[in-house]
C-alpha cells in the first residue's frame, strides 16, 4: 500500500496534518503530489516534506490512484469541474476522498459523474501524530475494496469512523473534526491560570498538559465511565469539588452545547 500514489489538492493544513501522518507511517515522498496554486505554498512543502508539487490541479490525476481534496468547501465544484475533464481524457477513475466540511457524496457524485468512485471525510489535525479521528461517509459506487483501501490509509493517521448515516457528519465536525481546538482553548485558560497563581508558563504548560494526557489516557483505557472518573477525583467539599461547583455556576455544559450546535449548524450550511 505505501507504494501506491497519493494526490492532494490543497496544502493546507488538513492537507499537511494527513500528509505527516501518511509519511510517518512510511509512505514515500515521491509517490506524493500536492496541487497548490501558489509558489510559496509549493516551496514550503517541498522544503518541508520533499515531495512532488505542480501548480495545475490536472497534474493528480495522471500521478495518483488516490485523490484528496483539501480546499475550501465553496472550491470543490470548481476543483471537480476541472479534475472531471482530466479524468475523462485520461480515462482514468482515480478514488476521490473530499475532506471539505459539509460536502456530501451526493454531492461529489453530482461533481464528478455518476460512475466516480466518491468518499466524504472529516479528519481533524492531530491524524499529524497518528492520533487523529476521522469520520467517512462512502459514495453509492463504492466497492469493498476500495472502502477497504481508503481506511487503511486514513487509519495511518489514527482511527475511523464510518458513517451509515451522512446526516450525522455536521455531529463529527462538531466532535472531532473541530475538536481539538476546544481542547487547546481549555489548555490555554488552564495556562494563562496557573501562571496567575503564581507557576511559571513552562512549568503551568507542563502541569496542564501532563494533567491532560494522564486524564485522557485513563478515560481510553478505564472501564469506568467519564463520570466515574471525575467521581474518583472528587471529594466532599475538596479542592476538585470547588472547582466543579465554579464550572456548574458558569453552566459549563450549556457552553459546550452551544459551541457544538454552532460547529455542527456551520457544517450543514455548506
Amino acid at each position: 500500500m505505501q507504494d501506491r500514489p497519493i494526490a492532494f489538492i490543497g496544502g493546507g493544513n488538513m492537507a499537511q496534518a494527513i500528509l505527516t501522518g501518511l509519511l510517518a507511517a512510511k509512505f514515500a515522498p515521491s509517490n506524493m503530489l500536492v496541487c497548490a496554486p501558489t509558489l510559496a505554498t509549493r516551496k514550503a512543502l517541498t522544503t518541508k516534506f520533499s515531495l512532488n508539487v505542480s501548480e495545475g490541479n490536472c497534474d493528480a490525476i495522471t500521478f495518483a490512484d488516490v485523490i484528496f481534496i483539501a480546499v475550501k468547501p465553496k472550491l470543490v465544484e470548481t476543483v471537480a469541474s476541472e479534475l472531471k475533464q482530466a479524468m475523462k481524457l485520461a480515462e482514468k477513475q482515480p478514488l476521490i476522498i473530499s475532506l471539505a466540511a459539509g460536502v456530501t457524496t451526493a454531492q461529489l457524485q453530482k461533481y464528478f459523474g455518476d460512475k466516480s468512485h466518491v468518499f466524504a471525510a472529516m479528519p481533524n489535525l492531530p491524524s499529524a501524530v497518528g492520533q487523529g479521528l476521522t469520520g467517512v461517509v462512502a459514495g453509492k459506487n463504492c466497492d469493498t475494496n476500495s472502502i477497504r483501501l481508503v481506511d487503511e490509509l486514513l487509519s495511518c493517521c489514527g482511527k475511523t469512523l464510518w458513517l451509515k448515516d451522512e446526516r450525522q457528519m455536521p455531529a463529527i465536525v462538531a466532535s472531532a473534526g473541530s475538536a481539538p481546538a476546544y481542547f487547546f482553548l481549555f489548555l490555554e485558560a488552564m495556562i494563562a491560570s496557573a501562571q496567575k497563581l503564581g507557576l511559571s508558563y513552562q512549568d503551568a504548560k507542563t502541569a496542564a498538559l501532563q494533567s491532560g494526557m494522564g486524564a485522557l489516557t485513563m478515560a481510553a483505557q478505564s472501564p469506568l465511565s467519564v463520570v466515574e472518573l471525575k467521581e474518583q477525583v472528587t471529594s466532599p467539599n475538596g479542592t476538585t469539588h470547588q472547582a466543579l461547583a465554579s464550572f456548574a455556576d458558569n453552566n459549563l455544559k450549556l457552553v459546550v452545547e452551544q459551541a457544538m450546535h454552532a460547529a455542527a449548524k456551520k457544517a450543514a450550511s455548506y
